[in-house]
């Protein structure tokens, strides 16, 4: 099974808006759509958090290049 950082954050998101919409409403748009709409939301923390990753590591390179380049004496 793939471990799932973000879905307890999803969830309390969603519980939160459940909350705002009132019993009334939350029971119209329904259990399986605001299930679906918590994944959506952990769909979005996943993709943010890996795009940030990727950044980072892209800075990081960079980062050891110029540092090889200087310990060569080529900066």
């Amino acid at each position: 099974m793939h471990n799932r950082p973000h879905k307890s954050h999803a969830e309390r998101i969603v519980r939160q808006f459940r909350e705002q919409l009132g019993d009334s409403l939350a029971k119209k748009v329904g259990d399986d759509h605001l299930n679906d709409l918590a994944v959506m939301i952990e769909s979005a923390l996943n993709t943010t958090v890996l795009d940030a990753l990727n950044q980072t590591v892209g800075e990081i390179e960079t980062l050891a290049q110029r540092t090889a380049k200087r310990a060569a004496g080529e900066l």
